[in-house]
């Protein structure tokens, strides 16, 4: 995360989706165009986690959580897949959150 700027979703869904102990809830499905996938099983739990995350006081719903989804797509930084709880990353966005995580890793 850039600091200063508030957490974005499409942040922490990369962040999820880069960490192994989080590929029973989200993972890629092929990493290299950066398409994802929401574990049927597990999603609630992502977005509880991500609820977490921005310190709400009630818990966040996957239901909730897509209607964020759903804003990034019409801002063009995530697009929906044709699959059920699956959606890609822009490729611009792809390349800014890579380009961020190797920083952060240098």
């Amino acid at each position: 995360m850039v600091s200063g700027k508030k957490l974005r979703l499409f942040h922490f869904l990369f962040e999820m989706l880069e960490d192994p102990g989080m590929a029973h809830c989200l993972y890629w499905v092929p990493a290299s165009v950066g398409v994802f996938r929401f574990s049927s099983t597990y999603k609630e739990h992502v977005a509880a986690l991500w609820g977490q995350r921005k310190g709400n006081r009630r818990p966040m719903t996957y239901q909730k959580m897509s209607r964020a989804l759903r804003n990034y797509t019409r801002s063009g930084e995530i697009i929906k897949v044709r699959k059920k709880l699956t959606y890609q990353f822009s490729g611009a966005t792809l390349t800014t959150l890579r380009s961020q995580q190797r920083m952060k890793n240098a």
